[in-house]
């Protein structure tokens, strides 16, 4: 008869103010004996109730709107009327005020629109029916109308007034409003409904209450006095007897401004009359306030309404639309930069202001910023672990397969349970990638709020032991990173002393050959470091180049690193064998891809992109730019060839940070030491390994771009994350037995 989430809308009239309340029940909460009427066809799911004498009591509202309509009547002299409305909102789940704010805003705006808007009330209340139901946010709409007598003939639309309610706890803890801009403002408007003790502070850096802040008790000392103060409990600045300025059954209004550093609170609505305090803020201590946070004593529980004055022609109209959409963009590519820069410096813990920093951010926008976060925490990919300090979290707390703990000491391993094999990623997606290949993990993260932390998933891969861990990067890649990098591989040697072998798993830039297939490297494919000169070198460190006189060619200052245990290049030849010999056979990676998909629940990120992504440019030696076609392989050589499936390459893989600089340069190096892959600069981790003693190492790289796989192209950088992943698996699930 009805969806079973039906919008049930009921009518009451009393003391002449009517109201229309609007709600989403299920279909176990409607009471058939109420009910007038189930529309249907367009209607469906809209039922109207008999009117009822009154409506029952619910919980308090949590977001209004009011307005004022003319309308004129032509039966009687075109004399207008004027009534009030009042819309309240209330909500399901747990959205936080700026997204309830946005909902009931959005509402308001569609039911409002002039292009088809009612042209009398039956016609509006059939409007927010209809539109109520693509708002499921909205639990409960109440619209209340009251005609006002003795209007002005005026038939300009006055403001819309939009209310933000803020319930406060008799703790004294304080609760910052977001929904309350306060960028380019120096006065507030708003109610207090409280017995006492109404704590307002004006704040210049978000979550700090102590310093650049001033704080305004209203109705303090048993409802007596009224103080400002610099920072919440501090020094008094201003003082005033107020008898009974609150109340506990009424609101009352008042208006705050800090205009041109002189603080004045009033009561009432006008500004400038009813004035109680009056601060002039030295020059020392003035600063732009950004956030606003309030809170009641012990003594009281308090409701706030903060009122703003919404102008129609600016709020809604096309260009204002324009301004919000495009500043959405804004705020969403922002929350992605915030997101990643955790990624970045994943395990170690970001300060807020750090945060701010590097993501650009102004200091007039921290308290948004502080809302995409608290966001992002609600959606379990971050977690603020202490005050102001921010953690990317790799598990969301409904999984239950893999368990993420934050500890100060790592537990103590018994030999048998001791890794002897570790796996070292520096982007997150690699993490994440290589960890979906391990069973029966739990993750440590060793965590501080200053210095480096560490992260350890330990489980298994088949009958071994493993461990992976993270490496933490800073935005410019310095030698603060290869500094860290060192740490972490020391420190993780130190910690697990059984470890024999290690491997580096994760995305690198390919290199190209553009005539030739079989030594050809394009997105998608696999590189496996092995030694292609007799130097034996399985990874070559640019660190500098010389021009040679009367030549175009240059000298390459290198380093080079090989392993005295050739262990894991004995496992990647058996592979690579028994692949060749069996062209058409499905290669074990390609089930371990597979695996891992399921394991990060299809997650769409770590899928392949379109093979027309992968688009191939040559520069000349003028600095042009031309397309280049991909090489394919002769018809005689062309057996087990699949376009757009991964191709793995042999040779050395190489960093250096004049190799970022030309793609020239980068050809040239490479063409002569025999490179497939170049990533950025982890000569720090084979350092470590090398003053460690571990004489066994391999890097296994998916291809992500033709640079150095940080470049633009990240879109390719969790699916090659994912597929070096499968291949290291592939290769200790060889050394079995």
């Amino acid at each position: 008869m009805f969806e079973p989430d039906g919008i049930v809308m009921t009518a009451s009239k009393k003391n002449s103010k009517a109201t229309m309340r609007l709600e989403r029940l299920l279909r176990d909460q409607i009471d058939l004996t109420k009910v007038h009427h189930v529309a249907g066809g367009p209607y469906k799911g809209i039922l109207i109730n008999k009117a009822a004498d009154d409506l029952d009591n619910v919980d308090p509202y949590e977001g209004r709107l009011e307005f004022l309509a003319y309308l004129i009547d032509h039966s009687h002299a075109d004399d207008p009327t004027q009534d009030q409305w009042t819309l309240k909102f209330w909500f399901r789940g747990k959205a936080d005020g700026l997204t309830k704010k946005k909902t009931f805003t959005d509402y308001f705006q569609e039911l409002m629109n002039p292009s088809n808007f009612p042209k009398n009330y039956i016609g509006l209340m059939k409007k927010a029916l209809v539109l109520l139901r693509g708002y499921p946010l909205i639990k409960r709409l109440d619209l209340e109308v009251q005609q006002i007598h003795g209007t002005s003939p005026d038939l300009d639309l006055p403001p819309i007034r939009s209310f933000v309610t803020v319930f406060t706890p008799n703790s004294y803890t304080y609760q910052f409003v977001p929904e309350v801009p306060m960028n380019n403002k120096t006065f507030l408007t708003f109610m207090i409904r409280a017995a006492s003790d109404a704590h307002l502070s004006l704040c210049a850096v978000y979550s700090d209450l102590q310093r650049k802040t001033l704080e305004i008790v209203i109705g303090g000392d048993g409802n007596t006095v009224s103080i400002v103060r610099e920072g919440s409990m501090g020094p008094v600045k201003a003082e005033a007897i107020t008898m009974n300025i609150l109340s506990n059954h009424e609101f009352r209004y008042f208006w705050l401004s800090w205009r041109d550093h002189h603080l004045e609170v009033g009561r009432g609505s006008l500004y400038g009359h009813g004035r109680f305090l009056h601060y002039h803020v030295p020059p020392n201590k003035q600063f732009n306030f950004n956030c606003l946070a309030v809170a009641t004593g012990r003594a009281s529980h308090g409701q706030w309404e903060f009122a703003e004055l919404l102008d129609p022609e600016k709020e809604f109209s096309k260009e204002a639309k324009k301004r919000r959409l495009k500043l959405s963009l804004i705020w969403l590519a922002k929350k992605q930069r915030m997101l990643t820069c955790l990624e970045d410096a994943y395990p170690n813990i970001m300060p807020i202001a750090e945060l701010i920093r590097q993501c650009k951010i102004k200091q007039t926008d921290m308290i948004t910023a502080v809302v995409m976060l608290k966001d992002l925490q609600k959606r379990d990919l971050i977690r603020e672990v202490e005050e102001g300090h921010w953690m990317r979290m790799q598990v969301r707390e409904t999984e239950t397969d893999h368990e993420v703990r934050l500890v100060k000491d790592l537990p103590q391993l018994s030999g048998l349970e001791q890794p002897t094999i570790a796996i070292v990623t520096a982007l997150y997606c690699e993490k994440v990638a290589v960890d979906s290949m391990i069973e029966e993990k739990t993750t440590f993260v060793k965590y501080k709020t200053e210095g480096e932390s560490q992260v350890y998933t330990m489980g298994r891969i088949g009958n071994k032991n493993v461990v992976s861990t993270k490496l933490s990067r800073t935005p410019d890649k310095s030698q603060a990173t290869m500094i860290s990098a060192e740490n972490t591989i020391t420190r993780m040697l130190g910690t697990f002393s059984r470890i024999q072998h290690v491997l580096l798993v994760g995305v690198g830039g390919g290199v190209p050959h553009y005539n030739d297939y079989a030594q050809h490297v394009r997105l998608g494919d696999i590189v496996v470091s092995m030694p292609a000169t007799r130097s034996g070198s399985l990874y070559i460190h640019c660190k500098k180049v010389e021009d040679i006189d009367g030549s175009d060619k240059h000298s390459f200052i290198t380093r080079g690193y090989s392993c005295r245990d050739t262990y894991l290049q004995r496992i990647v030849t058996r592979l690579r064998d028994t692949v060749q010999n069996e062209p058409f056979a499905s290669a074990p990676w390609d089930d371990y891809m597979e695996e891992g998909r399921d394991a990060l629940h299809d997650d769409s990120s770590y899928t392949r992109p379109s093979i027309k992504k992968d688009k191939l440019f040559y520069t000349k030696p003028d600095g042009s730019i031309m397309q280049a076609e991909h090489p394919t392989p002769a018809i005689a050589d062309s057996h087990g060839y699949r376009e757009g499936q991964p191709h793995v390459r042999y040779g050395v893989v190489a960093c250096g940070k004049p190799l970022r600089k030309s793609e020239l340069l980068r050809m040239e190096f490479t063409s002569l030491n025999g490179i497939k892959c170049v990533d950025l600069n982890y000569n720090g981790v084979l350092d470590s390994l090398e003053g460690n003693r571990n004489n066994s190492f391999l890097v296994i790289r998916g291809i992500a771009d033709y640079c150095d796989g940080d470049g633009a192209r990240k879109e390719w950088q969790p699916y090659c994350s994912l597929l070096a992943a499968a291949y290291m698996k592939a290769v200790v699930m060889s050394m079995q037995g």
